[in-house]
């Protein structure tokens, strides 16, 4: 008895100190105006314990006496800490994150609240593209910013993507924006000069994605004109990752491996179909029948293989209380889906800003890397392994009866070319700063900041004697190498009501351009690769070219209350690439916003979180044309030489009155957040009129010259930016959120000089096919409309200039057909969190635009005697009265100009695709164990496009297009371009 009732004692008073050592924590979140926070996530940190918030925002957790902090989490809220005590009771205020009011963004040479910038800029977070298989971070602006604009110039890996922000400004000049990392203006000139070039240097290939914290598109004047005569075309910003102070270090690995096939092909006769078609043809048309070569080959199948891909990435990021650091290493490998289309990447990155005292701060920020690749032929190319393969007669073999590769003429044998010959390209590049920041007085700051860009190229090629005999070698090695430096003043001061930030600065900025490069012919064996070994001599050329840039700039920003909003920004600019009479340029821009939301009128408006209103209007240039095109040239060689003299011959008119560019834009911005930021919404209203034009002028033939560059032209692009956020589902174990880009854009020629068509509207010639025209859009399609086939008589028929059909156009029946300017771009993501998985899936889509696959006008050659395969779409011709046929009768007299250009290969090149989808699994930190040594394992799983919805009637491998290496007034034209990559990738990304 006595044991039982010492028993029941120790358990009654176990039980009485386990109910003291538990208490109930009762509270309530809200965000900064007092509103409620429904759903947040309360738990008690390093545990799984927790709860939810009502609607009310209240809550209620049990916690043992063990229990010190909780950790308040919400969508669209920053995590917040808060220590327990002795409390019970407790009231907490969460801060808006991104989506919100408290968020930073960065505008040129500095950075602005969100709330109250006036600026008109689209920001890209790192988590849009963590973890994707991009080579290059200007493929992560695709379908993310309204007003942006991103195709592929070449499947080239490694080439740069031509971007539009806001539509295209110049005719002549340049119209890619200016990108700046860390403060620094990257090179981007065509530092390629044999095949695969492409539209010349990519300015982001040599970065890693990983790297990036964000990318912020400057799009209206308010934005640019700080970048003065370089902001017509926008401006890119990168901003690399920092470590913070007091951070622990950790330790990120990323890795990911992929294989890719290509999203479509064009289908091409076999060897069967081809002689089938051949002997149809000439039986039709009264020809004798031929005896054709036996056997067959599929090129296509030959040349196309499965790509892959690999990456690993590292990084380390930390901080004391006195220095922060960011330290980054990746290497990338990518093989396409085609042969002789190779990449390899190593890239390092440090950052580290360090306080030397209270008043003192230095920092540096570098990249370098090393960039090499196996490159292919153009698309404009014989030698372009996909081309080559749809155009090669499919019975024709590539090797000999002994297994040797064998020369196969015009449409040469593109597997030789690959195994035999050399064509590689080298990129090396650094980039940085470095800067000191100094606290002069409570309210001004200095700041001096140095930085680089060093990018040196080497290109070289060796052709096999089976191919030229005697075989041909070249190398060719260009450099860029710039230098500049900022110096910075800020004056920032808040007294009562009134916030006023501004700054001066000066900055210097200069680059020097070299080339050389040697060619020769004639080797004694195709086992000796250096040109020095050629007997010949070719080619000995060499250039220099400098340029530079003095400027004085800066900007005021006026806020009272926080609610009414002035700026004021200018800059002067002066440039060694104008005439002597017009070497400076001035720009400047004026923006205001009203922020609705906090008039004490609206306060009682409890749904609305933020309604914003701003205004600007400025001016900003561009001087993307080359760094002597006012000057007289004089060149020697050949042409140049007089009664066996060398000589001097005029190659260049001058013309000293040269000037920039002008861009004069307005903007109108709404920003409206509502429901504790769960619904956000930007709409921009803008007009951009690019005035002084730079045009190369046609001259009288009597000169001796073709043209002159003069300021002469207009072009206007206006347009609607809309952007759209949501979080649709907000619960304790799944959310689903959405965001939405649309730009609308109307690009239109406003005056050229005097080149009269037939309508009596002035015109600049693009291409064969394209052209500008006063009153349309810079890259209008101008051809023949195709009308079909007749289906009683078989032939084909076009529509002449009044819209009568004909059996035998002309070229004076060509009539405006579209443009290659899509009437909107935009893109639309949905993501999807249920506990520890996440699902994203990212659409991308262009309407109103047309696009020509010129590549068709071969393919669908109905001559049998063209010497290039065909389409199997030729297969279908026109037999009998009533037959419903892609191809004329082949006797029919519109058989043989069946494939001129015309509206058949313009086509639709509206399309919505399925840019990305991708799943992951974040593990539990449970599973991994208590151990601190691993914080994080996510195992992902993505895919590329994957599907894509177009019209049921294009023909072509892909609509995405834009080759000509990315001309301003060639866009949309195609020439067998390789069509998009269909990727299916898995990773792991490690935090230790």
């Amino acid at each position: 008895m006595r044991k039982f009732l010492t028993l029941f004692l120790c358990v009654v008073l176990t039980a009485g100190q386990l109910m003291a050592q538990n208490k109930t924590v009762t509270g309530k979140v809200t965000d900064e105006k007092g509103n409620p926070v429904a759903n947040a996530t309360v738990v008690v940190k390093g545990t799984t314990s927790g709860t939810t918030t009502s609607n009310d925002g209240s809550f209620s957790l049990a916690v043992t006496s063990t229990a010190k902090v909780l950790l308040i989490s919400s969508i669209n809220f920053i995590s917040q800490d808060v220590a327990i005590g002795n409390k019970s009771t407790l009231s907490i205020t969460l801060a808006p994150t991104s989506s919100d009011l408290s968020e930073v963004v960065v505008v040129g040479y500095g950075v602005q609240s969100k709330k109250t910038s006036l600026q008109s800029i689209g920001v890209i977070k790192s988590e849009a593209f963590q973890n994707q298989p991009i080579i290059s971070a200007t493929q992560a602006l695709q379908g993310q910013v309204a007003g942006v604009q991103m195709t592929n110039s070449s499947g080239v890996l490694g080439a740069a993507s031509n971007v539009r922000v806001r539509g295209t400004a110049s005719i002549l000049g340049g119209g890619q924006p200016l990108y700046v990392v860390d403060g620094v203006p990257l090179n981007d000139g065509t530092l390629s000069a044999a095949q695969g070039g492409g539209a010349g240097l990519n300015p982001l290939i040599d970065i890693n994605p990983n790297d990036i914290e964000s990318i912020s598109v400057l799009k209206d004047a308010g934005a640019v004109a700080i970048y003065g005569s370089r902001g017509t075309n926008g401006v890119i910003i990168i901003k690399t990752k920092k470590g913070k102070n007091g951070q622990k270090t950790r330790i990120n690995v990323d890795a990911f491996s992929g294989q890719s096939n290509p999203t479509d092909l064009i289908d091409m006769m076999d060897a069967d179909q081809y002689r089938q078609y051949v002997t149809d043809f000439r039986s039709i048309r009264g020809q004798a029948p031929i005896t054709q070569p036996t056997g067959s080959f599929d090129w296509i199948d030959a040349v196309v293989r499965t790509g892959k891909t690999n990456s690993v990435s590292a990084s380390a990021i930390g901080g004391t209380d006195k220095t922060k650091f960011y330290l980054g290493a990746n290497y990338y490998k990518e093989s396409s889906y085609t042969i002789g289309n190779d990449l390899n990447r190593l890239s390092g990155r440090i950052n580290l800003d360090h306080e030397v005292s209270k008043n003192v701060r230095v920092g540096t920020n570098f990249n370098i890397s090393n960039t090499r690749s196996d490159r292919i032929g153009v698309e404009n190319n014989t030698n372009a392994v996909l081309t080559s393969s749809y155009l090669q007669l499919p019975y024709v073999q590539p090797y000999d009866a002994s297994g040797n590769f064998v020369n196969t003429g015009f449409i040469q044998n593109v597997l030789g070319l690959e195994a035999l010959n050399i064509n590689d390209f080298l990129s090396r590049r650094t980039y940085g700063n470095i800067y000191t920041e100094i606290k002069l007085l409570k309210d001004f700051t200095f700041k001096t900041d140095w930085g680089i860009d060093l990018v040196q190229t080497e290109e070289r090629g060796r052709t096999n004697s089976l191919f030229l005999p005697g075989g041909s070698g070249f190398r060719t090695v260009q450099q860029d190498q710039k230098w500049l430096t900022t110096n910075t003043l800020t004056y920032d001061k808040k007294f009562n009501k009134h916030s006023i930030n501004a700054f001066v600065a000066q900055s210097f900025e200069t680059s020097t351009y070299d080339a050389i490069q040697v060619a020769g012919s004639g080797f004694a064996s195709d086992a000796l690769p250096n040109v020095g070994s050629a007997s010949t001599p070719t080619t000995t050329f060499a250039s220099r070219s400098v340029w530079a840039l003095t400027s004085y700039f800066g900007r005021a920003s006026y806020s009272y209350n926080s609610k009414y909003n002035l700026e004021v920004t200018a800059r002067s600019d002066g440039s060694s690439r104008f005439g002597p009479n017009n070497k400076y340029g001035n720009f400047w821009s004026v923006a205001g916003g009203w922020i609705i939301s906090d008039e004490a009128f609206f306060q009682k408006v409890k749904f609305i979180d933020l309604l914003k209103l701003n205004a600007s209007y400025g001016t900003s240039g561009n001087d993307r044309i080359g760094n002597f095109p006012y000057q007289a040239f004089y060149g020697g060689g050949t042409g140049a030489d007089y009664n066996s003299a060398a000589g001097l011959i005029p190659t260049q008119v001058p013309n000293p009155d040269l000037q920039w560019e002008e861009s004069k834009q307005w903007n109108v911005g709404l920003t409206l957040n509502m429901f504790k930021s769960r619904l956000n919404i930007s709409v921009d209203v803008y007009n951009k009129r690019t005035v002084n034009n730079l045009v190369n002028v046609p001259l009288p033939f009597t000169t001796g010259f073709a043209s002159q560059t003069r300021n002469i032209g207009e072009v206007e692009n206006k347009g609607v930016d809309l952007s759209i956020n949501t979080v649709n589902v907000q619960g304790k174990d799944f959310t689903w959120s959405t965001n939405l880009n649309i730009g609308f854009l109307k690009n239109t020629i406003l005056s050229l000089p005097e080149n009269r068509d037939p309508e009596g509207r002035n015109f600049l010639a693009g291409s064969a096919a394209q052209r500008a025209i006063v009153g349309e859009s810079l890259n209008t399609f101008y051809v023949i409309r195709y009308s079909g086939i007749n289906s009683q008589t078989g032939n084909a028929e076009w529509l002449n200039r009044d819209g009568a059909t004909t059996n035998a156009p002309i070229a004076n029946d060509r009539v405006v057909a579209g443009s290659a300017i899509p009437k909107f771009t935009g893109g639309f993501t949905n993501n999807f969190k249920y506990r520890n998985f996440d699902v994203s899936a990212f659409f991308n889509f262009s309407s109103g635009n047309k696009v020509l696959i010129d590549g068709l006008r071969f393919t669908e050659n109905l001559n049998a005697a063209a010497g290039f395969n065909k389409s199997t779409n030729v297969a279908n011709f026109w037999r009998k009265a009533g037959d419903v046929s892609f191809a004329p009768a082949l006797n029919s007299s519109t058989a043989l100009i069946f494939n001129q250009l015309s509206t058949l290969q313009v086509q639709d090149g509206s399309y919505l695709r399925l840019k990305t989808v991708s799943f992951g699994y974040n593990v539990p930190k449970s599973v991994l164990g208590k151990t601190n040594f691993i914080q994080g394992f996510r195992f992902y799983v993505l895919g590329q496009n994957l599907w894509i919805l177009q019209n049921k009637d294009f023909r072509g491998p892909d609509a995405e297009v834009s080759a000509n290496g990315g001309s301003n007034q060639i866009q949309g034209e195609s020439f067998f371009a390789l069509p998009q990559s269909k990727t299916v990738t898995v990773g792991v990304n490690i935090t230790f």
